[in-house]
């Protein structure tokens, strides 16, 4: 025991080195809770629910703690392969070792639960204090047991934390809280039955041992099967792909070769790319009921409120939310994940723009595949009224967020970038420009990079006249600055002076 709790001190330790890293696990799920309940309430009130708006918002501390467990869970695991195998030849024993990285887990997720729940309090009622508190600690635990489950089997960290990203998604946007109803699929989402507890909601469909049944069931099952994985994992060792340099006027090209070469053996990312927008996107129409949803649309100049389906409107915002996050999470894994190779690049003559050209072209390439799929996808179940002005909103959301996936991770690092990559584009895109809560996106929208894009995407999606000029200036305004900023901060990173 007390080899263990030294074990768990230093793992501790280690984390707190990053003090960014500490500071986001309480600070993000804070700004979380307080927008997010505040979008569920209004949308309470479009769509005329009956249930409590305050209840309705009880689950927003467990997502936001069970996004930073899910993603502390899995970066615990996936960055210490190499040192864990080495304690555990040295004696502490595979399973000793997990137990100490399954605590480390716990403490850092019930320090964010633990903000969750703070910010929850202050922002709404809470009517059932101990519900609360109950369910948000099965979130952060079924979501740490994700985390380290698939740091423990899938290596590369671009790969890991987009599953771990995608299974939150999927579970929370499409879960009972923010679709409504029981949809079948819904009901195999790791969190589906620990939301209706938290929400007070019976499913009707638990069976014998309850709704509390089936979320103590993912509680203590996520744990132990995480738990057996990490405790048999022996760590994969990752190839190290140096390429010969090509001649100067070859280097953008060849740059970019090389590096397309080396995402492309990375088979898991781009199948990820592909298939994540088709469930997220075909799910989304499927469990949204068609309940009227009141939208403010301009059309030949002239402004009013339609009456559209929610369904319609919650299937084509769901595609830029998507784009987002991933455009956003290959700008950050990309440049992060080439930091080492690219200074080699640098001190062996290449410049920084040749490099940053190269990086670039494989942010836009998995931009473009997560686009051209989530428009495909879209199209079997939406027509929007404008086509080619829908698919350049989004294709304007992809190059938006892929420069601020580069800026982040420049300034975030890999595990804090990810963090601030889970809350700007929820935020962004989700909240603050999102149609479905609220007729009218709210003002400090404005402020934000998706601003213009998703304004062109609604006018696309349900009018036939293009009046979003002044928009389409504001998207563009915001690439271009977001590009300059990426090309000094990528100068930097990269200069000789560096290394």
């Amino acid at each position: 025991m007390t080899a263990t709790v030294s074990l768990v001190r230093r793992f501790l330790v280690d984390y707190g080195r990053r003090p960014l890293n500490v500071v986001l696990l309480v600070v993000v799920p804070v700004v979380f809770v307080a927008l997010a309940a505040t979008a569920i309430v209004d949308f309470v009130d479009v769509v005329g629910g009956p249930a409590d708006p305050d209840v309705l918002a009880a689950p927003t501390a467990g997502w936001a703690a069970a996004f930073l467990a899910g993603v502390a869970g899995f970066f615990l695991v996936q960055g210490s392969r190499a040192p864990d195998r080495r304690l555990a030849d040295a004696g502490m024993g595979g399973g000793r070792v997990a137990v100490a990285r399954l605590t480390t887990g716990l403490l850092l997720a019930f320090a964010a639960a633990f903000a969750s729940l703070a910010a929850l309090v202050v922002r709404t009622t809470v009517s059932d204090p101990l519900r609360a508190l109950v369910g948000t600690a099965m979130f952060v635990v079924i979501y740490l047991g994700i985390g380290v489950a698939v740091g423990a089997v899938v290596a590369d960290p671009v790969n890991g934390s987009l599953l771990v990203v995608f299974v939150w998604m999927i579970d929370v946007f499409l879960g009972p809280a923010m679709a409504g109803g029981s949809v079948l699929v819904a009901r195999v989402f790791p969190t589906h039955f620990v939301t209706l507890v938290t929400m007070n909601a019976a499913s009707g469909h638990a069976g014998p041992i309850g709704d509390i049944g089936w979320a103590l069931v993912w509680t203590v099952g996520s744990v132990v099967v995480a738990f057996a994985l990490f405790a048999r994992t022996t760590g994969t060792r990752l190839l190290d792909h140096r390429p010969h340099l090509p001649p100067p006027v070859r280097r953008v090209v060849a740059a970019f070769g090389y590096g397309l070469r080396d995402y492309r053996r990375n088979t898991v990312m781009w199948v990820l790319l592909a298939l994540l927008p088709v469930g997220f996107i075909t799910l989304s129409f499927y469990v949204t009921p068609a309940d009227p949803a009141p939208v403010r649309l301009v059309e030949d100049g002239v402004e009013a409120i339609r009456v559209l389906s929610m369904a319609d409107v919650h299937g084509a915002i769901m595609v830029p939310i998507t784009v987002a996050f991933l455009a956003g999470l290959t700008g950050l894994f990309v440049v992060q994940g080439s930091l080492e190779a690219d200074h080699r690049l640098t001190l062996a003559g290449f410049r920084p723009r040749e490099i940053l050209a190269a990086r670039f072209g494989i942010i836009l390439l998995g931009a473009a595949l997560t686009t051209v799929v989530s428009l495909a996808t879209t199209a079997i179940d939406f027509r929007p009224a404008q086509w080619p002005a829908f698919a350049w909103s989004n294709v304007l959301v992809a190059i938006t967020y892929g420069l601020v996936g580069v800026l982040i991770g420049t300034l975030f690092g890999k595990l804090g970038g990810l963090y601030v990559m889970f809350l700007l584009p929820f935020i962004d895109v989700g909240l603050a420009q999102n149609v479905m809560f609220s007729a009218v996106p709210p003002d400090w929208g404005r402020f934000l990079p998706a601003r213009g894009a998703v304004q062109i995407l609604v006018d696309a999606a349900f009018t036939s006249s293009f009046d979003t000029a002044a928009s389409l200036v504001l998207a563009s305004a915001w690439i271009v600055a977001l590009g300059l900023a990426a090309v000094y901060t990528f100068r930097r990173i990269t200069s000789p002076s560096r290394v």
